[in-house]
């Protein structure tokens, strides 16, 4: 017999959903202890702190340190995302670019499309957060909820470190580290693999959309952006499954970034107003949630057409 003609399935390709999620999430956890374990060799070595100064480590005005764990995020980024998304297509298919859906480069008006949504989505995703930050977990969920708010505390602080009186080059640098790396990798992760486990398990497209977006948005671990980043996650989703290419959605979710970025460093500079990104966050500012919600509504709409009547000439 031939094995060309007839290549061998990969390890992993005929093992059930629930068992390459388990694989899928031991290799997660193992890239994530290792990677970060660099990370913190990284952060001590460049930001020139002791592991045991406390103080030390959560010193943002120290540049150095501030150095150290941009490098940190980089190596995060790349070793607990891509890094577990390579192995795993590795271990479940052949035709490893097509299953990442890299192979599709994507039309050009659902790139264009998709990304203008993203800008028009921002009332609405600052809405969404001003509402998500009024709401309360149940009480005996409370040490969870407390958890996640001094988390995101953590977290908004070392933003603020990385993206407060960014030089140009600091802002380019963001640029990759927060708008390219970290799109490339999550969608890769969450989208090309993860989203394509849930799919399967649940045995229906909306169903696995969601539970990835839902994934997508705890394993950030940010309580008061959950319910927009969720949302957003959801989004992302259908834009890979519609167009088939993973490069939809890794350009979306590059614009999400890179447009806070550019906005911290344009509000910083005084070239805009503060906050000029912000629109939609007050309760007197609903008009604009709403018409971004309808903009939203209908560019999804015209996507979903868009991709659809290409599968139908495709068939034809």
């Amino acid at each position: 017999m031939n094995n060309d003609l007839n290549p061998s399935p990969a390890p992993l390709e005929r093992l059930s959903s629930g068992g390459q999620f388990l694989i899928l999430l031991g290799i997660f956890v193992l890239s994530l202890v290792v990677f970060s374990l660099i990370g913190i060799v990284c952060i001590v070595m460049i930001g020139h702190v002791s592991l045991y100064d406390i103080k030390g480590m959560n010193d943002y005005s120290n540049p150095q340190l501030v150095e150290g764990l941009k490098v940190a995020q980089i190596i995060s980024s790349f070793g607990t995302f891509i890094v577990p998304a390579v192995i795993f297509t590795l271990l479940v298919s052949r035709n490893r670019l097509e299953y990442l859906g890299m192979k599709n480069s994507g039309r050009l008006s659902t790139l264009l499309v998709g990304g203008l949504l993203m800008w028009g989505a921002l009332p609405l995703i600052n809405g969404m957060a001003e509402l998500n930050s009024h709401m309360q977990l149940p009480s005996f969920m409370s040490s969870i909820e407390s958890w996640m708010k001094n988390a995101e505390k953590q977290a908004d602080a070392l933003t603020e470190a990385f993206m407060g009186h960014q030089t140009f080059f600091g802002m380019l640098t963001n640029l990759f580290m927060i708008g390219l790396l970290a799109a490339v990798a999550e969608e890769l992760f969450f989208r090309a693999v993860l989203q394509k486990i849930m799919i399967k398990w649940t045995k229906s497209v909306h169903w696995g959309v969601w539970l990835t977006g839902f994934l997508f948005s705890f394993l950030h671990f940010e309580f008061y952006g959950f319910l927009p980043r969720m949302l957003m996650g959801v989004y992302l989703g259908y834009l890979f499954i519609w167009s088939g290419s993973i490069w939809i959605p890794i350009f979306a979710h590059f614009l999400n970034n890179a447009t806070a970025v550019i906005f911290a460093y344009i509000e910083d500079k005084g070239i805009v107003p503060k906050d000029i990104d912000q629109l939609g966050a007050k309760g007197s500012e609903i008009i604009y949630v709403v018409i971004s919600a309808v903009f939203v509504a209908l560019l999804m709409f015209l996507i979903y057409k868009m991709e659809h009547k290409k599968q139908e000439v495709i068939s034809v």
